[in-house]
């Protein structure tokens, strides 16, 4: 007799007990939803198909098992349900009536989306597209079943993260959306739920869908993320891309930290305010306070536009930090009773200012003597940078963050726009920082005027990092900030954990090699065979 498997997991069922799967326990009495594919289906004469586990506008996502490889899979199907219907076989897509230049335009679109994420497979943390085909009039995309648990409930059993976990999940995920949206993908669906972690804590993006249904009033039933979705998503006549995922993963990172979803971006546009605790902003380093304020500006003009800006903001603490606690002490200075309750307010008010100013020069000597300066120093400072402003004069940015100066140009103080000529390579200036300008410092800048940098791209040569104990998700993430191009071969290893690094291919960690060079990397599958 043939054994029934769980259409959950695909693991044996046990003849005596087979309403329940021992492995997973599902349910296996639960029936289909309604236009779903029946239990057991075959497609491509190769995938054996499971339970419907979602269900949006665009179609259905089902469990499914590849008979070929003996693996479970997921398989997305392209069923629109508001403009689409099965035929009577229960199989077959069909186009409601009116529909049909619709239903091909949008099936268009899920293959190009379907084709597009296909060319994603060596980014670790997107889920790889396997195989895509079309049957039953429609279009079906495989993708490779990771075990993972949502963001949202793996930040909710936690009651929130700490910074230094947020930026240790997050800063993968960073790099590889703005990869994938320099190549004309956008996600426009990143939220707790389609962000999963997976079982060695590591985050990948799932949830890909065709643009329409993540824009309000584009023909199908959309699917927005309340408290993610920015505010032009739900506008059908604004434009949305890249700079609308960086509004989405700001938001996912507001909740990773407080446990708490942001206020939805159409309520956002009353208020914009984040209400993020005291207690969590305290623990928060302030750049990537100034980080996450910007990229959930909730107007698009005032956002960050981009990953790579987002990621700069992220990854660049100030070149002075704070680290004189006492400022606090003025906060927590006791109310002090002069034995005198009829003083007249202006008595009051002078010997306030007088506490305030001497706790303050207190705390303004520490933080000084720290740096070795003096009040001279700090007066000939304020005097330099107050004459340069006012006489609108090129400041220096030679060997400084250009993201940090395209961050200040435009705002007060600073009335000129920043440009950049080229970026080339350079052994001397970090990756990111400027290695000329023109204007030179010091000479005149009409007010508007143009600054034109060179930006530095680093070494043209990089060290390839070490791959000791590392999985794949975290080496690909290092090659690809380092600017390699990362290729993934499995290969079955009896000592290396499944998924974790077992060597370079032709190459060794230390070895030094071009910029944008190609780099395979060899990944334990599990032990082998007999």
């Amino acid at each position: 007799m043939e054994t029934k498997l769980c259409m959950n997991c695909f693991a044996a069922l046990e003849p005596e007990n087979d309403s329940v799967c021992p492995s997973c326990g599902w349910n296996t009495q639960k029936a289909q939803p309604a236009d779903a594919l029946p239990y057991g289906h075959i497609l491509a004469s190769r995938y054996t198909v499971g339970r419907a586990k979602k269900q949006n506008g665009e179609g259905f996502v089902y469990a499914a098992l590849d008979r070929t490889t003996r693996r479970v899979v997921e398989i997305r199907e392209f069923f629109p349900r508001s403009i689409a219907s099965r035929d009577g076989d229960g199989h077959q897509v069909v186009a409601l009536s009116g529909s049909d230049k619709a239903y091909t335009r949008f099936l268009e679109d899920f293959l190009t989306l379907s084709k597009g994420i296909s060319r994603l497979r060596e980014l670790s943390v997107v889920t790889s597209v396997l195989n895509i085909f079309t049957e039953n009039n429609t279009a079906y995309a495989v993708y490779e079943y990771i075990p993972t648990t949502s963001l949202y409930r793996y930040v909710s059993n936690a009651k929130g993260l700490s910074w230094n976990a947020v930026n240790r999940l997050f800063m993968p995920v960073v790099t590889a959306l703005g990869l994938i949206n320099s190549l004309g993908i956008a996600h426009l669906g990143v939220s707790p739920e389609t962000l999963r972690v997976t079982k060695d804590g590591t985050m990948c993006i799932t949830g890909f869908s065709i643009r329409s249904i993540r824009q309000a009033g584009h023909g199908l039933e959309e699917e927005l993320f309340p408290g993610y979705a920015a505010a032009e998503q739900y506008d059908p006549n604004a434009g949305c891309g890249e700079i609308s995922d960086v509004y989405a993963l700001a938001a996912c990172m507001v909740f990773a930290l407080t446990a708490r979803a942001p206020e939805p971006a159409p309520q956002r546009l009353r208020d914009q305010r984040l209400m993020i605790s005291t207690e969590v902003l305290r623990s928060l380093p302030p750049f990537a306070v100034t980080a996450i304020a910007n990229a959930m500006q909730v107007q698009p003009a005032a956002r960050t536009a981009s990953f790579e800006h987002f990621r700069a903001e992220l990854a660049s603490a100030p070149t002075i930090v704070n680290q004189v606690d006492q400022t606090n002490a003025i906060r927590r200075l006791p109310i002090m009773d002069l034995g005198h309750r009829g003083l007249p307010p202006l008595v009051w008010l002078i010997g306030s200012l007088t506490i305030t100013l001497v706790a303050l020069f207190i705390v303004a000597s520490i933080w000084m003597g720290e740096r070795g300066m003096s009040f001279g120093d700090l007066k000939q400072l304020f005097q330099r940078d107050t004459v340069s402003q006012s006489e609108d004069t090129v400041p220096n940015m030679l060997n400084q963050s250009y993201d940090e100066w395209a961050a200040r140009a435009g705002t007060e103080g600073y009335d000129f726009t920043l440009r950049v000529s080229d970026r080339i390579f350079n052994e001397t200036v970090e990756e990111g920082y400027i290695i000329s300008q023109s204007p030179l410092s010091g000479q005149p800048l009409t007010p508007g005027g143009t600054i034109v940098v060179t930006v530095s791209l680093g070494s043209e040569q990089r060290v390839l990092p070490s791959v000791r104990g590392v999985s794949y998700e975290e080496i690909s993430a290092l090659l690809l900030q380092d600017g390699f191009e990362p290729i993934r071969v499995d290969e079955p290893s009896d000592g290396v954990e499944e998924g974790y690094v077992i060597r370079y291919e032709n190459v060794n960690e230390g070895d030094t090699l071009a910029y944008g060079s190609q780099v395979t990397v060899v990944v334990s599958s599990g032990p082998g065979g007999a």
